[in-house]
């Protein structure tokens, strides 16, 4: 698998997943810290007041939250890094199809290894072969209609 140089290909998706991710992860955070300061409470409550347990309970969920916060960008990152393997696919796609309305030549596209969709660009480049034959041929046709008119001009 190649190399590549930037984490963002396209930011409105990734950002959005990376959001995403990082709601789920603090859900997570907070599910966590409340099953453990729940158990954590009920099993010190014997040997102290409720709010004391409760106190010391939450207090020891420090290194859980210190693990977690250091876990954060990893999970993000490597989220990003991931959906790089179908948002640069899907930017390529569009730029090339964008192009090709606007009438610009366009050559065929190859994802990289590891990519998702690769079908697409197989069948971008079906598509884009037989528009640029039908390109041709309309060009072949329009000059065959002008060389007539001219010789039924003269």
């Amino acid at each position: 698998m190649s190399n590549r140089s930037r984490i963002l290909v396209d930011p409105k998706v990734q950002w959005s997943i990376a959001a995403r991710v990082m709601f789920h992860w603090t859900l997570f955070v907070l599910c966590l810290i409340a099953v453990n300061v729940s158990v954590r409470t009920f099993a010190a409550v014997i040997n102290q007041p409720f709010w004391e347990a409760v106190k010391s309970s939450t207090l020891a969920q420090a290194p859980i939250l210190v693990v977690m916060a250091v876990m954060l960008p990893i999970f993000l990152r490597d989220t990003l890094v991931l959906s790089n393997r179908f948002a640069g696919p899907m930017y390529r796609l569009r730029t090339a199809i964008a192009s090709v309305a606007k009438g610009e030549t366009v050559s065929s596209i190859k994802f990289r290894d590891g990519d998702f969709w690769q079908d697409a660009a197989t069948e971008f480049n079906t598509v884009l072969n037989e528009l640029n034959t039908l390109r041709q041929q309309n060009a072949e046709l329009q000059g065959k209609i002008e060389a007539t008119s001219e010789e039924y001009a003269h």
